[in-house]
């Protein structure tokens, strides 16, 4: 793992992600504290931990949320354009 600058992230950028592809995971400071980190990303990301457990609490969340709107059955040619259409 490297480390550095914004400053230096900034000038060479191509080069910080020419790193990434690489498999090199690059960790960005400012004033001396680390602030980013880039990693390489995996072709499929449904293989990875971080995404999985990230999906998982967004469908989670979503399960949990009060449905909104009308749910109805099958709509007959009826419901679609009333007892007079000819």
């Amino acid at each position: 793992m490297r480390e550095m600058t914004v400053r230096e992230a900034n000038q060479n950028f191509s080069q910080v992600i020419a790193a990434a592809e690489r498999g090199e995971t690059i960790v960005i400071t400012k004033n001396g504290s680390p602030v980013a980190k880039i990693t390489p990303q995996t072709a499929d990301r449904s293989i990875d931990p971080e995404w999985r457990s990230a999906f998982a609490a967004l469908k989670k969340s979503l399960r949990s949320k009060r449905p909104t709107g009308y749910r109805v059955g099958t709509i007959t040619e009826n419901d679609k354009y009333g007892d007079d259409a000819a």
